[in-house]
Order: C-alpha cells, then structure tokens, then sequence
C-alpha cells in the first residue's frame, strides 16, 4: 500500500484502523511529490490511500499522476475536509472511493471493496485480451472455420479471414443454406456430398479430404478440409465444425515438383551426354538414350549390372572400387562434385576419353550415385590443335619482333649516314644555294624517318607489342605542349590557333609520349589540310561522368561522306597526294591504334565547305595529374668548357664511324678509340679504360647486349659509362638494355646535340666515379 499523508498522527491511525480490521499491510508512506511519483514508477502496490490536502503537494495532483502511470491501482482519498461536491469530482476523476478521517470504520471495507473490484477488472482484462488474441489468431490463421447446422447445412459461423482468403464476406455466407455448394468446385462437388453421406450414415467424427474453393473473383485454391461431426445419444449430428486450410501453395509445389520430375526424365532421354546412376552395391540403376549410344549396352542389359565392370577400363577398376567403399563406409567425397578426365570402356573393348562430375542423391539409407559422362574424343584433337595453333602464333609473334628489331636497325642505320652528316653540314659556313640542298637532304631524310617509325609503330600495335605507361596526363599542359609545336607551321600558313579554356588540374588516363603524338598529328593535319587565313580550334567536352573528349576543329574544305570510311585506312589520304600537302597517309590510322591500345576511342566528323571535327575520347583520372617538365638540350649537364676524355666507339659500320669521327673532331680535347667488333672492344676496354663506351648493339661477332654483359662482369672496367647507340628503336630491347648496366640509350638516327650532350652528362659521370674510386 502507498500512502501519502504528512501528519505522523493520522499515518498511524490509518495503519492502526486497517489492522483492527484484519488488513495485514506492507505500508510506504510519502508525503512530497518527487517521493510519489518515484513510488509509483518502482510499481508492486495494490492500493493508494491519500490526504487531499498536503503543505507542498495534494492528493489531486497524486491522482492525475496515478491516472496517467499506473490506472489499474485502486485510489483512495482518506481526508478530513472532503465536502460531497469535491468527492464527487474526485471520483469523477478517477478516485475509487473516499474515506473521511472522522469515520475510518469503513476504511476496511473501502480497501477490501477496491482491491475486489481491481481483482475483477484484471481478470475481465485477462479475458478481453485472450478473446482479442483468439480472434487475431483465427483472422490471420490460413484456416478458415465454419459452423454448419447438419438438419439444414445452413452456415451458422464464419470466421473473418474468409473475407482474406476468399473475399466473401461474412454476410454472405452465414445463414445461407447449402452456400457450401457454391465454395467447391464443380468437380468435386460430389465427391464432397458422397463422402459427407457415408460419413454421417457410419456416424464418423473426422472428414479429412482436399476440395477446390471459388473465390469470389471466380478463381480456385485448393484447401485441406477438415469436418468434424459431433453425435447425439442417439446418433443424430448435432452440429459440423469445418476447417478449411490454404494448401494452394504447396498443390502448386507438388505440381511443379511432378512436372519438374517430368522434365528431368525428358532432359536424361535426351541428353548430349550419358547419365547413368548406381546403388550402393554398385549396380547399374539409370542408363539413358545416350549411355547406350556411347558405351554400346542397352538400357535392358545394363541396368543391373555392375557399373565398374561395364564402363571402367580394368587399369582403373581396383582405384574405382577403392573411393567407392570409401565413400559408403566413411562419408569421405573426395571424388564428388568435380569434374574429372578418365577413361572410358565401350562394349567392344575400346578405351576412349571422357570427362564425368559424380553427385550422390538420396539419404544414407538409400543412396543413388549419379553421373553424366562426356566423350570428350573431339575436344582432346581440338585441343591438341589450339595449343599448337598457339605454339605456331608464338613462334609467329616471335619471328615478327625479331623482324621489326631488325628493319628498326637494316632501315635507321643508312638514315643515321644522311641525317647525321647533314646536321654536320649545316655547322660549315655555306653559301645559300648549298645550305639550302642540305636543308632538302635534312627535310627528306627527318621525312623518311617519321614514315620508318610510323610504319613500325602500326607493326608493333597489331602484334601486340606496343608499350604503354598509363597515368594521369594533366589535358591543359599537353594540349598548350603540342600547340607551341605547331606553332610556327600555323604561323607560316596564317592559321589563327585557338585552345578553349578547362580546368587546369583536369586529367585524363594515357600514356603521356603516345597522346602528344596523337594530339600533334590531329593539330598539324588541322593547319596543313587548313585554308589559308584559316582557324583551328582545340576544344574539350565531358561527354559522361567518367569519359573527356579532346576536338580539333579546322576550317577547311572538309571530307566527303563517301571518302570518311577511308580516314583510318594506313596510306589513305584522300586524294591529298595529288597536291602540295606532305604527307604519308599513316598517321590517323596509326593515330587510332594507339588511341585504341590506351583504352580511348577516336572519330570525326565533317562537312563540306565548312571544316571537319576529329576527336579522341580518354578516361576521366580521379586523381591529380602527373606534372613533367619537358626537357631541352640547354636543360642537359653541359659543362661551360668541353670536357677532355677518352671515347671508345664499338661499332662495325663505317660510315657511322666516320661520323662520329667527325663530330667528336669539334671537341679537340676528346680521343676516339674505335673497336669494329665486340671482342676487339672489351680488349681496347681493359687496355686502355677509356672514360665512355658508345656500344653498338649489332656487331659481326657478338651481340651489343654479350659485350654489356661482359663489361659488367668485370670488376676492372664495371665503372665505365655505357651509352647503346643502336639503330634498333623498339621498347623492349631499351628496357632490357638499361636494365642490363647501360648508362643512357640513344636511338640511329641520331641527334648531334643530343650525342653531344649526352657525351658530356657521361665524362663528368665517369670523372665523379673515379674520384669515388680514388
């Protein structure tokens, strides 16, 4: 009990009065707010008494508070100056009786009658709540419940959920006569009628059968019907409980499962490949159309026979029997579930190949060793002749490496003669006429070039060997590189170079040399193929979140829509080589190669008279681009005196030699050592240490990459600089040079400048080494 009372005196009283009328109470006593409502929150009391009136708190306040946390609690006011109209209004509000303190006799009685009446409250609660969930559960239930009078089989009761599971509603269907005709079917109907006569005539309880309901949308479920019948003393049925279960769901399983079953039948007879099955015993249980056709037996004489010895080859019959009994005996199933290549044996008594997947069905009781079998006799020639159909391709691929290593070197080593002997002609003070031959000589030969490195660019992509390093290449920075370049071309044709403005940090993902050589073919077509006083403009567009498209628009006279399905052939130019325009018509087509092996796209579009569109279309780089300051020769180690040194030149042709013999005569302070061969050239290497090694990579009796190799080995003269100076221009072998101990790798033809420079890098790499060695 909680009392909330602040006078000591009535406190007392009131526990004394309640035990004088036989009430053994457990009392809290409270007499502030906070303290009630604390109380009533730790709950477990069965009766509240309360003062009306308190200093800092009223019993008025304590029963909204009780209303509110705790209604079932019986409260009552035991006050002193409580008027009827108050106590009225209290009860109004909830109180359950009052009690004045000049008359606690009935004090007893006020406690006993709540404390009742709580108790019968609790329990007509109980009983609300236990009927609501009976009804919850019969409305949700899948079982629909009728109740049928057997003297007119009028439906007298139908649960709610008939209006869920067949959309009737309860209206329509109780009292209704005989409404259960209307919920089967047709078909069963009478199947129905007959098995509710014979029931009632043998005085059954239990009516256990499957019906089809009609729904009234006009549609059928099935449903498991259950009617049961109870009797009179005489026999007579007094009334039919019927319950109706949903089994559509499980009508259509077996459903499928038998058409499933049906089709798994269908798909054995006619299977590609042999299913056979086996007992535990080993016996031939399951033999399809093509079992037969494969092995020869058929299904009549082979079912029951033993499967090792009808389809094993007797090299692996005891392997066979062996997993078998173990599978049977422990459960281990090493052998199930994977594909496995065997041998088979035909009923003639020839082996063939086959590939089989074993699976087990059943339980340990019955078990049934399941599997398909393939004759996979095509698939091994098959594969014998892919893998040498490979073999051959692999040979193929490297034969052509070695052919464009040696055309790289059979086709730059004359170039290197001409280009390299121009370039020294143009240092000699000549009059205007030779100048300019030789400038004619330097424009041919760099043209002849670019055609050479075109030519084995397009072999390199269409053998698979080209090689690309992919990163984020800053758009802005590459764009603005190759307009610098084009720069003067335009300006000597008046064409006006515009590039639209984007974000400088915009990257796209490429290999950075192979871009620039797109983007400057694409820019430079755009000016050469240009009108006079014409424009080209770069622009860039977003054409998805994760692709950019760089464009070249030109002003030209554009492409005729017959003739753009030839823009990509290798040698096509459209007619151009009829005019001035140089050109070798490889460069869109090498273009989109190399577009292509990055991962990019390319296109144009055009129009005549009004200029063409090309494009090439990246991936979009989440990350920051990759900044590479462009080098130039003033860039280079290059001391402010040339330096003085010893050059050994291991080369066998001699017009190579003698251009490097003469360039190296403008450096007085440099000796030239030259070795025709690789053996003569490591000699002249440990005789005479010279400061560099420029180190051919063909020579007549070893290979360049023998003679790196041998220099490396050799403590003595390791420290000496090698720079490959090689008409062979492909990736793999530089990378295989450097990786071998070369210093620096220069390509025929080569360079003065760069020879020059890359010389001097190597003297004072060669001076820092021996001063370490010192």
């Amino acid at each position: 009990m909680l009392h909330v009372e602040d006078d000591p005196v009535d406190r007392e009283l009131v526990a004394e009065t309640l035990r004088s009328q036989g009430l053994t109470c457990d009392i809290v006593v409270v007499d502030t707010r906070d303290a009630f409502a604390d109380a009533l929150d730790s709950g477990g009391f069965d009766v509240i008494l309360a003062d009306d009136r308190l200093p800092t708190f009223n019993g008025q306040a304590a029963l909204a508070l009780t209303v509110e946390r705790a209604p079932d609690v019986p409260f009552i006011f035991v006050s002193g100056t409580l008027g009827e109209e108050i106590a009225v209004e209290r009860l109004k509000a909830g109180a359950t009786d009052y009690v004045v303190k000049q008359r606690l006799a009935r004090l007893g009685s006020a406690v006993n009658r709540a404390l009742g009446e709580a108790q019968v409250r609790r329990e007509n609660a109980r009983a609300q709540e236990a009927k609501l969930f009976l009804e919850d559960l019969i409305a949700a239930s899948p079982s629909m419940i009728f109740r049928i009078d057997p003297r007119e089989f009028r439906i007298t009761y139908a649960s709610p959920n008939v209006n869920r599971l067949l959309g009737y509603n309860q209206r329509e269907i109780v009292g209704v006569r005989n409404f259960w005709r209307t919920l089967l079917h047709q078909d069963d109907l009478e199947r129905a009628a007959g098995h509710l006569r014979e029931a009632l005539e043998s005085h059954t309880v239990q009516i256990p059968q499957e019906y089809r309901f009609r729904s009234a949308d006009g549609r059928y479920r099935w449903f498991f019907s259950l009617m049961h019948v109870e009797y009179s003393d005489t026999g007579r049925p007094m009334r039919i409980l019927w319950y109706c279960i949903d089994i559509s769901d499980r009508r259509t399983a077996e459903q499928a499962l038998l058409e499933s079953e049906e089709r798994t039948r269908a798909i054995l007879r006619t299977a590609n490949d042999a299913f056979v099955g086996a007992d535990t015993g080993g016996r031939i249980v399951e033999w399809n159309t093509r079992a037969e056709a494969m092995f020869g037996w058929p299904r009549e004489e082979a079912l029951g026979r033993i499967l090792v010895d009808t389809i094993v080859p007797e090299s692996y019959r005891e392997q066979h029997r062996r997993g078998f009994a173990r599978f049977v005996e422990t459960g281990d199933a090493r052998m199930l579930h994977q594909r496995l290549e065997l041998s088979g044996l035909r009923r003639d008594g020839s082996e063939f190949p086959v590939e089989l997947t074993i699976w087990p069905t059943g339980d340990r009781g019955q078990l049934t060793f399941n599997a398909f079998i393939r004759d996979i006799t095509e698939q091994k020639r098959a594969e014998a002749a892919v893998r040498q159909a490979r073999e051959e391709a692999e040979r193929a691929n490297h034969a052509k490496s070695d052919f464009l290593s040696r055309m790289s070197h059979e086709l730059r080593t004359p170039l290197n003669a001409v280009l390299g002997f121009a370039q020294l002609l143009t240092s000699e003070p000549l009059g205007d006429e030779p100048r300019d031959n030789v400038q004619q000589i330097l424009k041919g030969g760099q043209h002849l070039l670019d055609l050479v490195n075109e030519v084995l660019d397009i072999s390199r992509i269409e053998a698979g060997r080209l090689s690309l390093s992919l990163e984020p290449v800053g758009v802005r920075d590459i764009t603005w590189h190759v307009v610098d370049l084009v720069e003067p071309l335009a300006a000597e044709r008046k064409i006006l170079l515009v590039v639209d403005e984007i974000d400088p940090s915009l990257a796209v993902v490429a290999d950075r040399q192979r871009l620039r050589q797109i983007l400057l073919n694409l820019i430079s077509n755009a000016v050469k193929y240009n009108r006079p006083n014409g424009r080209v403009t770069v622009g860039f567009d977003c054409v998805s979140p994760d692709r950019f498209r760089i464009k070249v628009t030109d002003t030209g006279a554009g492409i005729r829509p017959d003739k753009m399905r030839l823009l990509f052939n290798p040698f096509e130019r459209l007619g151009a080589e009829t005019t001035a325009t140089e050109g070798t018509g490889l460069g869109l087509a090498l273009s989109r190669g190399l577009a292509e092996a990055m991962g990019a796209s390319m296109g144009a579009e055009s129009e005549i008279d009004r200029g063409s569109t090309f494009w090439i279309e990246l991936t979009l780089s989440r990350e920051a681009a990759v900044t590479v300051r462009v080098a130039t020769h003033d860039g280079l180690l290059r001391p402010a005196t040339p330096r003085s040194g010893t050059i050994l030149y291991v080369e066998d042709n001699v017009s190579n030699v003698r251009l490097m013999t003469r360039l190296l005569a403008r450096r007085p302070k440099i000796t030239v050592l030259h070795a025709p061969d690789g053996e003569s050239g490591l000699a002249i290497a440990r005789d005479r240490d010279p400061d560099v090694i420029f180190l051919d990579l063909h020579l007549p009796d070893m290979s360049g990459e023998d003679v790196l190799r041998q220099l490396w080995g050799d403590p003595a003269i390791r420290q000496i600089p090698v720079v490959i100076l090689t008409a062979d221009a492909t990736p793999a072998q530089m990378r295989r040079a450097l990786a071998s101990g070369a210093a620096a790798y220069l390509t025929k033809p080569f360079d003065v400048r760069k020879v020059l420079d890359t010389l001097d890098q190597m003297l004072q790499l060669s001076e820092e080494r021996r001063a370490a060695r010192r």
